[in-house]
C-alpha cells in the first residue's frame, strides 16, 4: 500500500480524532497513562485556543488517514522565536516506518518559511521517544533541568 504524505494544520475541526489518536497512543505501552476523553480534549482544547499555538497533522493525501500530529506553541526567545512541541505523535500502526522522521522534516521546512529556527521539546529520558529524537538530530541539554512543583 502507498501513503502519500501531506501536511496541514491541526485544527478545532480535528480535536474530536486527535483526542481519540492521543488516547490510543498515551494508553499503550510504553506510556501506559489512563487518560479520560474529557481530560485530553480540555488539553488539546487549551493547546488550540493559545494564540501562539501552532499544530500540525500528518495525513496520506490519497485516503485522508490521519497519520500523526504535533502539538505546540512559538515561544519568544532573545536568539529569536522557537516552536515548541508539547505532543509529538505518530499513530501505532504507522510506527517505525519512517513516518515521525518525514513529519519532522516537513515541520521543520514550514517553521524556516515563518522564520523560525529551532524547535525545542522534552522527553522521557528512558522512553523510545527519546531516541528518536536523537536520531532526529535533536541534542540533549545537558545543563538544563526540568523543575516542578504541585500545590
Amino acid at each position: 500500500m502507498t501513503i502519500n504524505l501531506s501536511m496541514r494544520e491541526l485544527t478545532e475541526k480535528d480535536l474530536k480524532e486527535a483526542v481519540e489518536m492521543y488516547i490510543a497512543i498515551f494508553s499503550a505501552e510504553p506510556w501506559n497513562d489512563e487518560l479520560t476523553v474529557p481530560q485530553i480534549t480540555e488539553y488539546v482544547s487549551s493547546m488550540m485556543a493559545m494564540n501562539t499555538y501552532i499544530g500540525y497533522y500528518l495525513t496520506d493525501s490519497l485516503t485522508n488517514e490521519k497519520i500523526g500530529y504535533s502539538l505546540g506553541f512559538i515561544k519568544p526567545w532573545y536568539q529569536g522565536k522557537e516552536y515548541v512541541i508539547d505532543t509529538f505523535l505518530i499513530a501505532g500502526k504507522h510506527q517505525g516506518k519512517g513516518f515521525g522522521s518525514a513529519f519532522l522534516e516537513m515541520i521543520k521546512e514550514e517553521l524556516a518559511k515563518k522564520g523560525i529556527p529551532t524547535i525545542l521539546l522534552d522527553t522521557e529520558e528512558k522512553m523510545p521517544a527519546a531516541d528518536f529524537y536523537k536520531k532526529n538530530g535533536f541534542k540533549h541539554l545537558t545543563d538544563n533541568v526540568t523543575f516542578y512543583v504541585s500545590f
